[in-house]
């Protein structure tokens, strides 16, 4: 079988071609360029894909389906991309119909964690678990829900947004327009953007601007945690927040679904242990105990691939099974 994927995300964009046992072939990226809009990006993605086929030798109409992976929320039913928080300007945009235009082959798409829990399912290092939850760590947050074999779309195909679950309704504003999400808190992205704020008003010294370079605006999550492990005071602030938010919002996953693994993206997988064992601790106090103790939290072991392997998952799960 032959599958194209396309994995969209608000910093990047990645293009694969390979099968449904996760085998891939070849895989390029391109900056997503969000900013200059969906038109801009979607012309070049499909570039990007065409360079790929031609690289290869893979003839368009020997591709059984394309898969999208693409950040929620989405509308599964309608092949459309809503309203991105960290992606302004991509309202509504038509991504079924855009790629069954571009390559005229069946066409089938997600969000981003629901497809990397179908990635994890399918060839992860947990794979068939049948009770699995995917949490996406990087720019946003989010979760993608198995349970007993069925990957959860609910009724508007907006299960598993947690990152937006209201965790302080007091809290500060998220720019999906409420307060107290669980991606203010924890999200790599409002992170950043909440630290950079900080130190900007206070003039406040900090190692965290030091792992920047000194640039307010080139801090980013990967500053924050080196200046967690220097003892960085105002870093330390930040962390021990990061990690009873995380705890909270992870213990309601696992009060909600009770799930047997929990396997966490880029952050987690970054940080390792100096994130997890803490992590693991806290759960305590939001979750029960039987709860806790029937699930694992994990790093995900697909890093580097879960995009590519995503996309590719959503375009082997549309179609019927051969027999």
């Amino acid at each position: 079988m032959n599958l194209l994927g396309i994995d969209l995300g608000g910093t990047k964009t990645s293009v694969c071609i390979g099968d449904e046992n996760g085998t891939i072939r070849a895989a390029r990226r391109i900056p997503t360029l969000a900013s200059e809009g969906p038109e801009s990006g979607l012309r070049r993605t499909a570039g990007l894909a065409r360079a790929l086929l031609d690289e290869t030798g893979l003839d368009p109409a020997r591709v059984d389906a394309v898969g999208i992976s693409a950040p929620g929320p989405v509308s599964v039913r309608e092949g459309l991309m809503l309203r991105p928080p960290n992606m302004p300007g991509w309202v509504d945009v038509p991504l079924v119909r855009w790629a069954q235009d571009s390559f005229g082959r069946p066409v089938f798409m997600n969000n981003d964690a629901n497809a990397c829990a179908l990635a994890e399912y399918r060839y992860g290092s947990c794979r068939g678990t049948p009770n699995l939850v995917y949490l996406t760590m990087s720019t946003g947050l989010g979760a993608g829900i198995v349970l007993d074999g069925n990957l959860v779309q609910g009724a508007t195909d907006l299960a598993g947004e947690v990152g937006h679950h209201v965790l302080d309704i007091r809290g500060p504003p998220c720019p999906c327009g409420q307060r107290g999400c669980l991606e203010i808190y924890c999200g790599g992205k409002n992170v950043a953007d909440r630290l950079r704020a900080r130190i900007v008003k206070d003039n406040a010294r900090s190692a965290i601007l030091g792992e920047a370079g000194g640039d307010p605006a080139a801090i980013d999550f990967r500053a924050f945690l080196a200046a967690v492990k220097k003892d960085d005071a105002l870093a330390l602030e930040f962390w021990e927040e990061y990690l009873e938010r995380l705890a909270q919002g992870v213990g309601t996953v696992i009060m909600f679904f009770n799930p047997q693994v929990i396997l966490m993206g880029t952050i987690a997988i970054h940080a390792g242990e100096f994130l997890l064992a803490p992590l693991r601790e806290r759960v305590r106090r939001y979750a029960w105990a039987p709860s806790v103790a029937a699930c694992r939290i994990l790093p995900s072991a697909l890093e580097g691939r879960i995009g590519d392997l995503s996309a590719l998952a959503v375009a082997a799960d549309g179609l019927p099974p051969r027999v």
